[in-house]
């Protein structure tokens, strides 16, 4: 499981918009998401990198925290 910390995170549809556009990742689940805190938690498999992970979250405009 990995934990990220993303940007912009405010309401439900943030985090619909959020797990529909993961979903087209191979292997990559996504847990939950605290609206609160903006930690996302994930499970991969590791057939999608975690690069990119962040890369597709940047372009959604949810842009993980360094």
């Amino acid at each position: 499981m990995e934990i990220l910390e993303v940007k912009n995170v405010k309401c439900g549809g943030c985090v619909d918009a959020i797990k529909n556009g993961l979903a087209d990742l191979e292997g990559v689940e996504v847990r939950d998401i605290d609206i609160s805190t903006g930690k996302l938690e994930l499970d991969s498999d590791g057939k999608t990198s975690l690069a990119e992970v962040k890369e597709k979250l940047g372009n959604l405009g949810y842009p993980v925290k360094s």
